[in-house]
């Protein structure tokens, strides 16, 4: 018997020769013959030649078109899908593709701005509402989407009222703007609002991973530590690539010795080329704590390297080279970080070492009297958020962690505060006064007289 021809991946099967005509053609020459005669006929006047000319012209841009709607689509699809499963990031490179696309399609940039503000970047949320706004004129979605994020901002109580009318006739954005209560009011650090939103949005949305995450930060920064560690490595359970989740739970593991915990995270994070300065960072502090050297310097050296202009990194490095009595260039690494972060108590206090070393005594006391400044109020702001866990509406409290932030340069973090004084008592004349201070000592004069009209 005759054996079956064997035929490969991407082959033509062998056929039985012709009786008659067992001569062969190859089907490049065929395709070579179709194409001369097409180009005889092409060319045998001048008819033919136009109209082929005419066809190819009005093809070109219907396949270009079809080429870029087909992309358009597919971003944008893929853009709804990532929202779907709360992966903000990757929804946000999705949309930037379709507005690159399609610059002047207003639904792209509406749904650019809920992901930018539910992700947290409220600056490029803004940007995006302007945008659509030239679009479109505005539309009631993008009405509530600029609501959304002016109570994100922490501007609450104004909106607050209308929002919840809302919610309660069960409106399809009802989950963002149980997220943007919990969220705003975490903003000017209403921990006690904060969780009442919390509530009613797992109530709601049990999987929320935004609500979830505030959940644990606010545990974790009240000191309920292994509470937090808990929720969080459930959260992460549920939402493997959730990166800030992750971050947060590597955090916690560190304060809570878990060091093995943190690594594995820091160093996922880094072969996926995700947040790798706080990865790099995370696994300083984990190597510094569990005495392995050897990888402790292999990270710092890729601090130098890769993240020279970071107050954080430098600090690490300037740290790491007075341990190797590197003084020079301790001097050098830990002087630009007081440049970039001048209020970093950490810095002043190793440049200070460092300096002393050097036998620049003058030098090194400057920076250790700001040292000790520093840490004063740091151990205050400690005392302060301890009581307002009991008193969470004293406004002296609040107050007086919003003038340490901006004593120590922590501008936006100080106003957070101050304005969180103002959502309950607007009139409030101490926090009006601090604040009209602050903007006409920058010489923002319109702000200034807006709150000094505030006091009653």
């Amino acid at each position: 018997m005759r054996p079956s021809p064997r035929i490969t991946l991407g082959s033509v099967p062998p056929t039985e020769p012709n009786s008659t005509n067992d001569l062969r053609i190859d089907p490049d020459v065929l395709l070579l013959r179709s194409l001369q005669n097409a180009l005889r006929y092409c060319t045998r006047t001048w008819r033919p030649v136009l109209l082929c000319l005419l066809v190819g012209a009005s093809i070109a841009p219907l396949a270009y078109y079809g080429i870029w709607k087909i992309r358009f689509d597919r971003s944008y699809s893929s853009a709804r899908a990532s929202l779907d499963e709360y992966d903000f990031p990757a929804a946000r490179e999705r949309l930037a593709e379709c507005a690159r696309l399609r610059p002047d399609e207003p639904t792209v940039w509406l749904l650019a701005a809920q992901v930018a503000r539910r992700d947290g970047a409220l600056e490029d949320a803004e940007s995006h509402l302007a945008r659509f706004k030239q679009l479109s004129n505005g539309t009631p979605e993008g009405k509530i989407q600029e609501i959304l994020l002016r109570v994100q901002q922490g501007r609450i109580e104004p909106s607050v009222q209308y929002l919840m009318s809302l919610a309660d006739s069960k409106h399809p954005d009802t989950e963002q703007i149980l997220e943007a209560l919990a969220v705003g009011s975490i903003h000017v650090y209403q921990f006690d609002k904060a969780e009442f939103w919390i509530g009613h949005l797992l109530a709601r949305f049990p999987k929320n991973p935004v609500g979830r995450l505030i959940r644990v930060q606010t545990d974790h920064t009240l000191g309920r530590h292994e509470r937090a560690w808990e929720r969080c490595r459930e959260l992460v359970a549920d939402f493997p690539r959730h990166n800030k989740a992750r971050l947060t739970l590597a955090t916690i593991s560190l304060k809570l010795q878990k060091f093995d915990d943190a690594i594995d995270i820091y160093r996922t994070l880094l072969e996926e080329r995700t947040e790798e300065l706080f990865a790099r960072l995370g696994l300083v502090r984990c190597f510094e704590r569990t005495g392995r050297l050897s990888e402790l310097a292999e990270v710092v050296r890729d601090l130098e390297e890769r993240h020279a202009d970071n107050s954080d990194s430098l600090l690490v490095c300037g740290k790491n080279a007075i341990g190797e009595n590197r003084l020079a260039d301790a001097e050098r690494l830990l002087t630009r970080a007081a440049q970039l972060s001048p209020n970093d108590h950490n810095v002043h206090y190793q440049l200070g070492l460092c300096l002393e070393q050097l036998g620049k005594v003058e030098e090194a006391k400057s920076h250790m009297v700001q040292f000790k400044r520093i840490e004063a109020d740091l151990v205050r702001m400690e005392q302060l958020l301890g009581e307002i866990v009991k008193k969470p509406q004293e406004a002296s409290l609040r107050r007086e962690i919003g003038m340490i932030c901006l004593r120590n340069g922590q501008i936006d973090e100080g106003l957070r505060w101050l304005y969180g004084v103002l959502e309950t008592a607007p009139h409030d004349r101490e926090t009006n006064e601090a604040l009209a201070d602050f903007f006409h000592s920058k010489g923002d004069l319109d702000r200034s007289v807006q709150h000094r009209r505030q006091i009653r």
